[in-house]
């Protein structure tokens, strides 16, 4: 009995340590074999640990193929000890369509029209110009249950279960988190980029010069008669109401979609928004007239953290950690991080991972690993990788210190 009592004792003193209930993550998006002949797996109670991270087409993708691809990623992580950082992709590369109850409109409908312009497709520019289906309508009730079927039933269900089994076997650590969007926004083009963009056999004409959102207000119950009386009764353009309204739109779709993987069986405190800060940075016009340069608090929500790209230069860091804790958090993700040319070198990259660390982020998610050597956010070059060793080599530093 003395030495079972002595064994538990050394246990609870630190004999045996567990894995910390919340590590921070540095998440290499790309599959293990990539980069685990530089980094080995961390030990299970390491408290900054190296996962890999996966991106979901959640609006395209069968439910079926999203199971598989989350089983496969969750059997990845298990077999190698790898953490998981899994993005869900939730407006940028929609399918196809053609329905008024599922994209978005470019006006509000007419006198005796049940729908406004449909969008035809979106236009995106991640380094080159692509072009993807129409942009989703957030408010559209056909819309909304299909997001709900495809994250239910093709994320959450198969995450949960194999949380549960993690929990038993205290390898909770695995799992870094779920990131419930993809810089979202709402679709704006406001005038014609130069050069004019083109995409395969695709050009971008002039009629998709266009705002969209009047889909999602109308079934706010918006009409143009009402926009234009209550911007004229608080003094302010139609347009000015317009983006409020929006934003208020796009952070209750995002606050949707945490919400079911919440009630899903997935922590809050391992999921994470995605939204751009960098209107922190950007002009008044600027931030006008782009749908995706919304306020750092639009990405904060009762169901998760809030996430955020974090690349040098793209935002002020000071600005965005200061409305994060304006809002009551301290805890919060850099879910996309790109290295850039003027922040590259292993200096450079060291000093902005400890300070994202020491202020608050408890994912790091770098972008570009499988870039090769020449493109814009080619990672391998610089000196990130040797600044990654360093970093988890390094003591944790506490946030706020």
């Amino acid at each position: 009995m003395f030495r079972l009592l002595l064994m538990l004792a050394v246990m609870s003193s630190g004999g045996v340590r567990k894995p910390p209930s919340d590590p921070t993550y540095f998440v290499i998006l790309g599959t293990p074999d990539q980069f685990s002949s530089e980094f080995p797996p961390r030990s299970p109670e390491s408290a900054r640990q190296l996962g890999f991270g996966i991106v979901l087409f959640t609006l395209s993708t069968p439910v079926a193929d999203l199971r598989c691809q989350v089983v496969a990623a969750l059997n990845t992580s298990q077999k190698t000890g790898y953490p998981l950082l899994i993005h869900l992709d939730d407006w940028n590369f929609s399918p196809p369509s053609s329905d008024p109850n599922w994209v978005e409109w470019t006006g509000f409908p007419q006198p005796g029209e049940k729908h406004g312009p449909l969008v035809k497709r979106r236009w995106l520019n991640w380094g080159q110009w692509t072009d993807t289906g129409p942009p989703p309508d957030y408010e559209s009730p056909t819309f909304k249950a299909f997001m709900r079927k495809q994250i239910e039933d093709g994320v959450v269900k198969p995450l949960a279960a194999r949380l549960r089994q993690w929990r038993k076997e205290a390898r909770a650590y695995l799992f870094a988190g779920l990131v419930v969007g993809w810089e979202s926004g709402y679709y704006t083009m406001s005038s014609i980029p130069h050069p004019r963009p083109v995409s395969g056999k695709e050009t971008f004409n002039n009629s998709e010069v266009v705002t969209t959102g009047y889909a999602a207000l109308t079934h706010l119950g918006y009409t143009a008669k009402r926009l234009a009386n209550e911007a004229k009764a608080e003094g302010i353009t139609e347009q000015t109401l317009f983006r409020r309204l929006m934003i208020k739109v796009v952070h209750n779709y995002t606050e949707f979609l945490c919400r079911v993987c919440v009630r899903g069986g997935i922590p809050r405190n391992r999921i994470y928004t995605h939204y751009t800060p960098s209107s922190t940075v950007m002009s008044p016009a600027q931030i006008a007239s782009d749908g995706r340069l919304l306020p750092v608090s639009t990405a904060v929500n009762p169901y998760s953290r809030p996430g955020y790209t974090m690349t040098h230069g793209w935002m002020n860091p000071d600005k965005v950690v200061s409305e994060i804790h304006k809002s009551g958090r301290r805890k919060w993700g850099a879910v996309e991080m790109e290295i850039v040319p003027g922040a590259n070198t292993e200096r450079a990259c060291l000093e902005q991972f400890n300070w994202l660390a020491s202020h608050g982020a408890m994912v790091l998610c770098l972008y570009g690993w499988g870039e090769p050597k020449g493109q814009m956010f080619a990672v391998r070059s610089t000196g990130a990788p040797a600044a990654i060793k360093r970093w988890l080599s390094a003591p944790l530093i506490a946030p706020g210190k």
